[in-house]
């Protein structure tokens, strides 16, 4: 691995994406979610690293990266399905944390979402190229990463320089491996893995407890999809 990265974590969840940045040999140097609940997976999870709760008044430290999904009602085709895409964003929320990481530098910056909105990925990329950044649109799923299920993401990813992006996209296709390799000689697919994770649904009391853990279950991705997003960072650092 070339580069060490201190990266800030927004929309944390549980911290799947946190997760996957350590495995991949990063650290986190804060994490950012609204829900309470999660706040104290993530507190247990992730001892002595700070956690702001709210993306919109979050004070974030210097960082190298920044990475996280914002939620996606303004692009999910499973909320338009359900009638729940309300076309509402905290994509200007992140922008504005990620030019106050870098102290007002560019920084390299990955943008989670589920496919499905190209006008909004498009917005995304245009404001990323006017705060100085070359963006790269990739597109993978869990099942590349070796989960018995597809849950295909995109990632946004962006470099302050053409040759950084360049040397990512390169670096994608064997962090993916790398990170699949991991991930079965982890045993990561195997059921008992969520328990050990703490979100198991079935280890819930009461409906509540309940409830949160399907939701936060259903709003995460496997840790080695975030891990390969990682490796490939680290080569492009």
């Amino acid at each position: 691995m070339r580069g060490k990265l201190r990266v800030l974590d927004l929309f944390s969840c549980v911290g799947c994406h946190a997760l996957g940045m350590h495995r991949a040999g990063h650290e986190t140097v804060m994490l950012c979610e609204s829900n309470p609940w999660r706040r104290e997976r993530l507190a247990q999870s992730f001892p002595g690293v700070p956690i702001s709760d709210d993306v919109r008044t979050i004070a974030p430290p210097r960082a190298d990266a920044v990475f996280g999904g914002p939620p996606c009602q303004a692009t999910s085709v499973a909320a338009a399905v359900h009638g729940k895409r309300t076309g509402q964003s905290l994509w200007s929320f992140m922008l504005d944390a990620v030019i106050r990481a870098g102290r007002g530098q560019p920084i390299p910056v990955v943008v989670e979402q589920p496919p499905g909105n190209a006008a909004w990925e498009a917005q995304v990329a245009r404001d990323l190229s006017d705060a100085g950044l070359f963006v790269g649109r990739f597109e993978f799923g869990a099942h590349d990463v070796g989960a018995p299920y597809i849950r295909r993401r995109v990632y946004l990813a962006a470099f302050p320089s053409l040759s950084r992006l360049e040397i990512a996209g390169d670096a994608l296709p064997q962090a993916i491996e790398r990170a699949k390799r991991a991930a079965a000689s982890r045993g990561d697919w195997n059921p008992s893995a969520i328990p050990a994770f703490g979100v198991d649904a079935w280890r819930a009391e009461g409906v509540h407890e309940r409830r949160e853990r399907i939701e936060a279950l259903g709003d995460s991705n496997p840790p080695a999809m975030a891990e390969a997003i990682g490796y490939m960072l680290a080569e492009a650092a």
